[in-house]
């Protein structure tokens, strides 16, 4: 695919992607908040096949809501399922990890700790996609699954051992979409297998004469709170491309690690608000010290690698504090030029010359990033005339050199 097609492609991708994912999450949190708010039947009405009811005024009128025991020729017609909206999110994610990543896997690789190669690498993420469900499913299959507490320590025990395993050989932003797109995985693969699953076994036993089975259907309900609960934890990992900050730390494992935590915290106090009157000041201290340890990891002093000046590192910081990190780190390669093991190397310009990439050339993109595009990038670049000063071009100068014989 030519990168024209393959940008085209991305734009295409990523919007129906988003838009899915708004209609699913959407869908989820709606549905869990109708079922923590339905009022159970009395005990006096007659209607032994109502669980609970429901009303709710929009749109200039009252919808009633009922959750009802279905029996035997007594299907609703039409019966809303609500499925493709996750199969859409799912399915146009993992297209765009093909355009923007697997065709060329060495996007995904940190190429300061590994030598795997392109394919190899998109071998692994692939790997990873597949596993984690599997181990994720026999979690919750297995006796630690009974209990739902233990069941959820597994759970975040496993991403945190992934999210180490790839840290190591993925650069951030890979890494971040690699634990979100096992999660995703997680969440889609709950619909076919269990929501679906199990709502059309008692379905089809519905039709055929046999009486509603509400076991299958608890079943289903389970997975679809699995879902609910890490839906906040998917959309931040979804955009994290936005988050440089975050996952161009050397901290990165940890601070996805207490995100995740963070964002489940969260969404579980959002539901207790009928039984628990502190939810809403405990939101605020979960928010309040989740923030607190992640700034405090951003700023821990990164480990001084052999022969990496002091210069360097202050440049680094520098590299991400400026936000350069959002569009330029390993793994942007399609927003603008990748700059690990460029410096030294020859540059094609958008004028169809080439160009040395030197000190000189990075000072001048720095400061006058118009004057010389590189070939197959827009001129986006902002310049940083007046912000980036003559010491803190040194450093930065420095890092880039740093980083110019790393290894492809």
């Amino acid at each position: 695919m030519s990168s024209a097609l393959a940008e085209i492609a991305a734009i295409l991708l990523r919007f129906a992607h988003v838009a899915a994912a708004i209609m699913w999450i959407g869908n989820s949190l709606l549905f869990t908040w109708m079922e923590l708010r339905l009022i159970a039947r009395r005990k006096d009405d007659p209607d032994e096949d109502l669980m609970g009811y429901l009303d709710m005024l929009h749109g200039g009128g009252v919808f009633h809501l009922q959750k009802r025991v279905l029996k035997p020729g007594a299907i609703p017609q039409p019966l809303h399922w609500f499925k493709w909206q996750s199969y859409t999110t799912w399915l146009t994610g993992f297209t765009l990890l093909c355009v923007l990543f697997y065709r060329d896997g060495s996007t995904l690789a940190d190429a300061t700790k590994t030598d795997l190669s392109g394919p190899a690498t998109a071998g692994l993420s692939l790997a990873g996609i597949a596993l984690g469900w599997i181990v994720y499913d026999l979690i919750w299959r297995s006796p630690l699954g009974k209990k739902l507490w233990l069941g959820a320590l597994a759970t975040l025990v496993f991403i945190a051992g992934a999210a180490w395993f790839y840290g190591g050989i993925f650069n951030g932003r890979a890494l971040y979409l690699q634990i979100g797109a096992m999660m995703a995985t997680w969440m889609t693969a709950n619909v076919f297998v269990h929501i679906m699953g199990n709502q059309h076994r008692f379905m089809d036993a519905l039709a055929s004469g046999q009486p509603h089975d509400v076991t299958l259907g608890k079943r289903a309900k389970s997975r679809s709170l699995h879902n609910h609960h890490i839906t906040f934890p998917v959309l931040f990992l979804m955009l994290s491309a936005h988050f440089p900050r975050l996952h161009a730390s050397d901290q990165r494992v940890p601070i996805l690690v207490i995100v995740i935590v963070a964002l489940v915290a969260v969404k579980f106090l959002m539901n207790s608000r009928l039984y628990f009157r502190g939810w809403l000041a405990t939101i605020f201290a979960v928010v309040i010290g989740a923030t607190t340890a992640i700034a405090g990891l951003i700023h821990v002093p990164p480990p001084v690698p052999d022969g990496k000046t002091t210069a360097a590192m202050e440049g680094e910081q520098l590299f991400q504090s400026l936000g350069c990190a959002a569009c330029h780190m390993q793994g942007s390669s399609e927003i603008a030029p990748r700059l690990h093991g460029l410096f030294g190397t020859t540059q094609a310009l958008a004028d169809g010359s080439d160009i040395e990439v030197d000190d000189a050339y990075l000072r001048e993109s720095i400061l006058e990033p118009q004057a010389k595009v590189a070939a197959g990038f827009a001129p986006a670049m902002p310049s940083f005339q007046g912000i980036v000063d003559e010491p803190k071009m040194k450093a930065l100068l420095a890092y880039l050199r740093s980083i110019g014989a790393a290894r492809k």
